[in-house]
């Protein structure tokens, strides 16, 4: 689970690789209200986006009975199937993406809307079906719900951007979990040092993976004195070491 926009880590949970994410969903959510301490009254401020996974019709009824917002993509392609049969009038989200609002199919706690989805991959057209209770029009409810994809670059850098969580396996349940916890706090150290230290330089583009294999590695020497940095000096001949040392140089003036 990650906050956005500041690219930080809040949870992390180990399951077995045969369960089901819709199984997640729940335990994610009560997890997420205790770290963060939130209060029943502000859960109206938050809303979910959820992928097909996680967007199963028990999960939507228990997200919207606990007060929360939701964008849900449904998980049924049967049900996909009919809804887009029923769609009378399509908007254009783009050149390649449709939406026409439908009957919800199911009864919920709290009244929803329903919208089929019809999109064009490179070798055909495609459907599924989004639930919203944010009462926005189909177009800004598909932008919306595909403004999510945050937390699924966060998880490709934790996994291949520079922490190679994927690559470092342990054979006990609980060294894989403490591994996990580290690569989040590494994550997190990583989120702050391009939100602050990079921040509006030729740096500050850079993602974890450019972070670890071009800056990290250059070559350097630092200088302390009593636990107190003295001096940082790094390598001329790397192309990013003077950009590097102005950013480090701003941060401690």
């Amino acid at each position: 689970m990650t906050l956005h926009p500041y690219r930080e880590s809040l949870l992390s949970q180990l399951y077995p690789g045969f369960q089901h994410s819709s199984n997640c969903l729940v335990p994610a959510i009560l997890a997420f209200e205790q770290l963060l301490s939130l209060p029943e009254r502000f859960r109206t401020k938050v809303t979910w986006r959820l992928d097909g996974g996680f967007g199963g019709d028990a999960n939507v009824d228990w997200l919207l009975a606990r007060g929360y917002h939701l964008v849900a993509n449904g998980c049924s392609n049967r049900r996909s199937a009919k809804l887009l049969q029923q769609v009378k009038r399509w908007q254009k989200v783009n050149p390649t993406k449709y939406v026409g609002r439908v009957p919800t199919p199911e009864t919920f706690c709290r009244p929803i809307e329903t919208f089929s989805i019809r999109y064009q991959t490179n070798t055909d057209w495609k459907h599924t079906y989004l639930f919203s209770d944010l009462h926005l029009s189909g177009p800004r409810t598909v932008h919306f719900y595909d403004q999510r994809g945050g937390a699924e670059t966060e998880f490709r850098s934790d996994k291949s951007g520079g922490l190679y969580l994927h690559k470092r396996r342990k054979h006990k349940r609980d060294a894989q979990e403490v591994w996990l916890l580290l690569t989040d706090m590494a994550h997190n150290y990583l989120a702050w040092l391009a939100r602050t230290i990079l921040r509006d330089s030729p740096l500050a583009d850079f993602g974890f993976l450019r972070i670890t294999r071009d800056l990290f590695a250059i070559p350097g020497l630092i200088e302390m004195e009593q636990g107190q940095l003295l001096s940082v000096k790094l390598l001329r001949s790397s192309p990013y070491a003077e950009d590097l040392l102005a950013c480090l140089q701003r941060f401690w003036d």
